[in-house]
């Protein structure tokens, strides 16, 4: 938020910032396509409360398909209503809202929806099996990706630039780290045999995800913990360093 303060702006856009806005007059900048985003931005910033779930979804839909300092500031707003307003979030629109914007380009807003989700039960049971489906499919891509380039653990120089490729990783690793955030025993099949094909990755910050994943969860596959514990990346040891029975 910091970013969007620090900006030069124009004189009406200054008494836009210290303007007492009501909340019908924020609602209107929000539903109108055609408002400025500075605007918009400060109508976010200026919201205190909802007087219904549909006002909500105008807000929220700002969280994506909109300029990026307005999905970001929408991002950071969502902490302060999440606990009042959480039966808003858990409707299939919010959801969907939320699931897309943990692979944001901007990883400023990644973060902090998933520091979001980790705030209520309610919203990190509501996602985990969603984000489980996105990491399977994303792994299927990866898969025939891999069978059509087999690039994607040959880590030269080359192919860290091939965009398509680093698009799909990218989204890997935020779903991973949502995903240790809802982490629970119902799934543990499942998330065992996405961390069986993520702990081989090229990419070490998949397999530290990975790490970070077997450190949480309950009875942990012993071979998959001896694959990060033996990694030779220090980032991805260093996730299950509570974990190592330095006998073994």
């Amino acid at each position: 938020m910091d970013n969007l303060l620090n900006t030069a702006y124009t004189k009406d856009q200054y008494e836009c910032l210290y303007k007492d806005s009501s909340y019908s007059e924020i609602m209107e900048n929000l539903k109108n396509p055609n408002v400025d985003d500075f605007i918009k931005i400060f109508s976010i910033i200026n919201l205190k409360n909802f007087v219904s779930e549909a006002d909500f979804v105008v807000f929220i839909n700002h969280l994506t398909n909109h300029a990026t300092p307005i999905r970001e500031i929408t991002a950071y707003k969502l902490e302060e209503f999440v606990k009042e307003y959480r039966s808003y979030f858990l409707s299939d629109f919010s959801k969907n809202k939320l699931l897309n914007a943990i692979v944001d380009i901007n990883p400023n807003i990644s973060r902090a929806v998933c520091a979001v989700i980790g705030m209520t039960d309610e919203l990190k049971i509501a996602l985990e099996e969603e984000i489980i489906k996105k990491i399977e499919i994303l792994l299927s891509e990866i898969k025939d990706y891999q069978d059509k380039t087999g690039d994607l653990f040959d880590d030269n120089k080359k192919n860290r630039k091939n965009h398509a490729k680093n698009k799909k990783l990218f989204s890997l690793y935020w779903y991973l780290e949502a995903l240790s955030i809802c982490l629970s025993e119902k799934s543990h099949e499942k998330i065992v045999q996405i961390l069986k094909n993520t702990i081989k990755f090229c990419d070490y910050t998949i397999r530290e995800k990975t790490a970070k994943i077997l450190a949480i969860m309950p009875n942990p596959p012993y071979e998959l913990l001896q694959s990060a514990k033996c990694d030779q990346n220090f980032y991805v040891k260093n996730q299950v360093y509570d974990k190592i029975n330095f006998e073994d």
